[in-house]
């Protein structure tokens, strides 16, 4: 019975460990969402490689939950699938604040307006 729990608990460690590992080695680990390439990477687990030219249009939505802010991108593409993540901020802070939550907007803004796709802003 010992025996067992050491090795379910080593399993643990190497499965916790092999995560870590990928999450610091991912290139622009901090951002939530970066345009590449003429790609648009949303950063979660596993990482999303979307063809800025695959995306028909995008919607934001922000919401206040308790003391802070959440985000969500929701990415429709041209054959009819929606990816759809939350996220917060790249910078590091406790509570997160509206402005920030547009901040991380506006960095993909400009990408949208040079390859037009429509977006939407919405306050939930």
């Amino acid at each position: 019975m010992m025996i067992m729990m050491m090795f379910l608990n080593m399993l643990i460690l190497v499965i916790c460990g092999v995560t870590l590992i990928y999450l610091i080695s991912r290139k622009k680990t901090m951002e939530c969402f970066y345009v590449e390439e003429e790609n648009l990477y949303l950063n979660s687990l596993p990482a999303v490689k979307i063809p800025l030219s695959d995306i028909d249009y995008v919607e934001f939505y922000y919401t206040r939950i308790r003391i802070s802010y959440r985000g969500q991108i929701k990415v429709h593409k041209k054959n009819g699938k929606v990816v759809k993540r939350f996220f917060q901020t790249s910078k590091i802070s406790l509570s997160v604040t509206e402005q920030m939550i547009l901040d991380e907007i506006d960095k993909l803004t400009p990408f949208f307006k040079k390859y037009y796709i429509p977006y939407t802003i919405q306050d939930n």
